[in-house]
């Protein structure tokens, strides 16, 4: 997982550093969040962070000198990834999964020492990093971007050999030297009050924990403010970006339906009922309120109580050197799903899962082979039918996804016979019938598209767009009818609008 991150982290800093060589054309007017190849710079923070966790344990616990090196130096590029995607979660992430880290390793202090010292040539990495204007804001010229790419480079690769003789250095120390069990409670004392002492001191400038909770609740529903050097400030900065208006939606969905819930993927609906601007949220940015407003308190129970098997091993699995790094992780990936949408993307639920099956496979007693005789076959029998399940619904998402790509390339031909194919793997499936409609509007057989659409609506009746879709195939009363069911589920809708001004 550390080696896939820190390929994924390296691409992503060519970006940044070779500009207009790496990574497509150069917009200087751009967010200039680091975001590829993930799409998305919260995500690319939240990898770069659970890497940098693991990789902190590796660099403390490695059993190997190689192992140890390998980690160190991988921290330089890590940590500089993680700063270049400004993203506030996954640093907050990164600090409470640091924090469960050294609370769970039995062998703090050296978890510490070794933090301290490894981590200092990636943190002056970041430090340099944030005087590079061309690097850290839009707006300058692709020369100048260029530039600043090549200088930052050099430092990096000198921190990288830093790195890697700081490691070597700690790990002959450490051969010949047998610090006393007290040296090591005395580190940790002093690096806990001298972090509560920064913590109290910037909470006291900024003028005391109440103003400073008030000033964060009043910044909440604002976006952070745009512009040359503002990602720098975005770092420190309250804004919830929206996700204030998402959660009040997912809270009165929750109201409306406080037992069952509204229904799975239900919020997308929610939202554009009640949504407060015409911006588009598949997602409620936090999994946990979203399965309670979708599946209700049953569904979060089931949805928290999974989530919790693995933390529930932490007694035994934590005699092991690498499982504190691997609950870390995890806990940075649990904490960062009450944020965002992006648990949805594989390339950072598949490391948690793998994180959590270190920590459930390091908690067993080691009392051998588990899967033998009846219980394998009983396994077996309860995989089968859901491998098969599973490999319906891939089919039928890839012709879903093929046939969205045909018609948005102009042939609703093709897109047709793939709307077909899906509706034949999934019949159950709103999404295939919909798109059957839309390629048969398209192809201007409207009554066909008519029946395509209603069977959509008998599976979805809350879905604007399929609505908006049978209007277009319809007319007279039949097609106002349609659009103002559409304009009900989806009040700020302009195309709605539009369709209601043509003849």
């Amino acid at each position: 997982m550390v080696a896939g991150a820190v390929a994924v982290s390296l691409y992503a800093l060519a970006t940044r550093l070779f500009p207009g060589r790496v990574g497509g054309a150069y917009d200087p007017s751009s967010g200039y969040q680091l975001a590829e190849p993930l799409g998305y710079w919260n995500a690319l923070g939240l990898l770069a962070a659970v890497a940098i966790l693991l990789a902190a344990g590796f660099a403390a616990h490695g059993g190997r000198l190689l192992t140890r090196v390998l980690a160190a130096a991988s921290l330089v590029v890590l940590l500089p990834t993680l700063y270049f995607t400004f993203s506030r979660g996954a640093l907050a992430a990164l600090v409470v999964g640091a924090i469960a880290q050294v609370a769970i390793d039995p062998r703090r202090a050296r978890l510490l020492a070794s933090g301290l010292l490894l981590g200092a040539p990636a943190a002056l990495g970041v430090l340099q990093a944030s005087r590079y204007h061309a690097l850290t804001a839009p707006g300058d010229s692709l020369t100048a971007a260029q530039g600043e790419g090549r200088e930052l480079t050099k430092v990096l690769i000198v921190l990288v050999l830093a790195s890697a003789v700081l490691a070597i250095g700690l790990h002959l120390a450490e051969r010949r030297l047998r610090l006393p069990a007290r040296a090591g409670t005395a580190l940790v004392a002093a690096i806990a009050v001298i972090a509560v002492v920064v913590a109290g001191g910037t909470l006291a400038a900024a003028g005391g924990p109440a103003d400073v909770a008030e000033r964060a609740a009043d910044t909440f529903g604002e976006s952070p403010s745009a512009g040359r050097g503002d990602l720098q400030r975005r770092l420190l900065s309250t804004s919830g970006n929206g996700r204030g208006d998402y959660w009040r939606v997912a809270w009165t969905m929750v109201g409306d339906e406080p037992l069952l819930g509204a229904g799975a993927g239900s919020f997308e609906a929610g939202w554009f009922r009640e949504r407060p601007v015409a911006f588009h949220a598949r997602d409620a940015h936090n999994l946990y309120l979203e399965t309670l407003a979708e599946l209700g308190p049953v569904g979060l129970l089931l949805l928290l109580g999974t989530l919790a098997i693995p933390l529930a091993a932490l007694p035994f699995a934590r005699r092991h050197p690498y499982a504190p790094a691997a609950a870390a992780a995890y806990v940075a990936y649990l904490l960062h799903a009450g944020v965002d949408w992006d648990w949805e993307l594989p390339a950072l639920t598949i490391p948690a899962i793998l994180c959590a099956a270190v920590l459930l496979a390091r908690g067993r007693p080691d009392e051998g082979p588990w899967l033998t005789g009846r219980r394998r076959g009983a396994v077996i029998a309860l995989l089968a039918p859901i491998a098969a399940v599973a490999l319906v619904a891939h089919a039928g998402n890839r012709a879903v996804a093929a046939s969205i790509a045909a018609t948005e390339s102009g042939e609703p031909e093709r897109g047709l016979a793939e709307a077909k194919r899906a509706v034949a793997w999934a019949p159950w499936s709103e999404e295939a019938w919909q798109l059957r409609g839309e390629a048969e509007v398209e192809l201007g057989d409207n009554k066909a598209a008519r029946r395509s659409l209603a069977r959509a609506l008998d599976r979805n009746p809350e879905s604007w767009s399929a609505w908006f879709d049978l209007a277009r195939a319809s007319a007279g009363a039949d097609r106002s009818s349609s659009l103002d069911r559409a304009m009900m589920l989806n009040p700020l809708s302009p195309e709605v609008d539009e369709l209601r001004t043509e003849p």
